[in-house]
């Protein structure tokens, strides 16, 4: 059976926003074959992670990326999981509501750890880098992944909203942006075993 989201109606790709006064600075970190134009849900334009090392950035460029691993409402595509339903439920609920909820998303790749990164406009000086374990356990399913990857941003944005940003567009705080308008898309390969998430901002 399908889950019909409980916050909000499923979203045309067609009604995303990637508008920013950053313009083409950033090396955006975007969905595949995935259209964004106006409309109240925009993405987080992400800058691309490069290592500080000019060798290890050229050497790890060439190496191949690993497929996206998408998070999804059962029945939608492309829409979604608010951040803060990851955070609020449990994992037998949200394995309910996830399409491919258990699957083994890591399991192919001979990975055992990946590291997360956060490059969030504004606060790039805010060096988020953390490891995430994918065999503890067993190997970790597409829920546990999502829940995961909601905690680091929850923890992220309480280190961020402290500090000053560059850039008032993607602002952190209790008048601006806040954990509970995040909503996670995806989590894609840039370089080598460092990932980086794909995050909207609904803040309706």
């Amino acid at each position: 059976m399908a889950h019909a989201n409980p916050l909000h109606p499923p979203v045309n790709s067609t009604q995303y926003s990637s508008a920013t006064s950053l313009g083409c600075a950033l090396s955006m970190v975007l969905p595949p074959d995935h259209t964004v134009q106006a409309s109240s849900r925009r993405w987080l334009p992400q800058p691309s992670y490069t290592p500080v090392s000019k060798w290890k950035a050229a050497t790890g460029a060439a190496d191949p990326r690993l497929p996206v691993i998408t998070f999804d409402y059962v029945g939608q595509q492309k829409q979604g999981i608010p951040m803060r339903e990851l955070s609020a439920r449990n994992i037998v609920a949200l394995g309910q509501m996830l399409q491919g909820a258990n699957d083994p998303v890591f399991a192919e790749t001979g990975l055992k750890r990946i590291t997360l990164r956060i490059l969030w406009p504004g606060y790039t000086h805010v060096d988020w880098a953390r490891s995430i374990n994918l065999v503890a356990g067993g190997p970790i399913t597409r829920t546990q992944l999502a829940t995961q990857l909601a905690t680091n941003f929850a923890r992220f944005m309480e280190m961020a909203r402290t500090e000053k940003p560059t850039s008032a567009d993607y602002s952190i705080g209790p008048s601006s942006i806040q954990f509970e308008h995040l909503v996670l898309i995806g989590l894609h390969n840039v370089l080598e075993d460092v990932w980086q998430a794909d995050v909207a901002i609904d803040r309706r």
